[in-house]
């Protein structure tokens, strides 16, 4: 049961940042997708324009699992350091969400900003973690990992109303949002340069098994 729950990975310097990192962007990326339909209604938009924005944030977020997880194979590529500025970009796009409301142009690219960035964290993070905890350790960590995601999904839609509910006005909920998963690219940031291990030119049997516990994230 222990090795199910190995908790202790928390209390690793690395692990435990890209925990923080992960809760913080998962109680907020929600943000966008729930509330802007009814964001924008506010500002003499149809439900029509909601929803396109919605499917433009959908489209490009799976653009963006594809493109970035290409990226992040290429071995000069600082997956952690990319993923930071990525995180950092998905916040700064929402935060700025508020200003740009009255403009639909600018709504749609914020959205593609969004999408995109957000994909990252489904791209870069079993890169990470595969670099991060030794291979004996990935299964549980990637289990880790996925908690911290289902606590924060569960607990970033109530937040969000809570803060309507005291503010009357959703604003706040994406400037909120803006800044808390800029802060979790900051946790990102602290993670630091992580090499790949090993090196596929210099030892193929391990390397073969780093690509199996990445394919593993697929049927977790």
């Amino acid at each position: 049961m222990k090795s199910i729950f190995d908790f202790s990975l928390f209390f690793e310097f690395r692990f435990g940042m890209l925990s923080i990192s992960t809760l913080l962007l998962f109680v907020w990326y929600i943000i966008p997708y729930f509330y802007i339909p009814e964001y924008v209604l506010n500002y003499n938009y149809s439900e029509q324009d909601g929803a396109n924005l919605i499917s433009v944030i959908g489209i490009t977020n799976t653009i963006g699992m594809v493109g970035l997880g290409w990226l992040g194979d290429r071995p000069w590529v600082n997956v952690s350091k990319t993923y930071a500025v990525c995180l950092a970009l998905c916040g700064a796009s929402i935060f700025v969400m508020p200003w740009a409301i009255s403009s639909y142009p600018a709504m749609v690219v914020l959205c593609i900003i969004f999408g995109f960035t957000f994909a990252s964290t489904f791209s870069f993070t079993p890169i990470i973690m595969v670099r991060l905890v030794s291979l004996d350790d990935f299964t549980v960590a990637y289990g880790l990992v996925l908690l911290v995601q289902g606590i924060g999904s569960l607990v970033g839609p109530p937040i969000a109303g809570f803060l309507y509910d005291v503010t009357n006005r959703w604003d706040d909920s994406f400037y909120a949002a803006g800044f808390f998963i800029f802060l979790s690219g900051v946790c990102a940031w602290a993670i630091g340069a992580l090499k790949p291990t090993p090196d596929d030119a210099d030892d193929g049997d391990d390397g073969e098994k780093e690509s199996d516990a990445l394919s593993s994230t697929v049927t977790a």
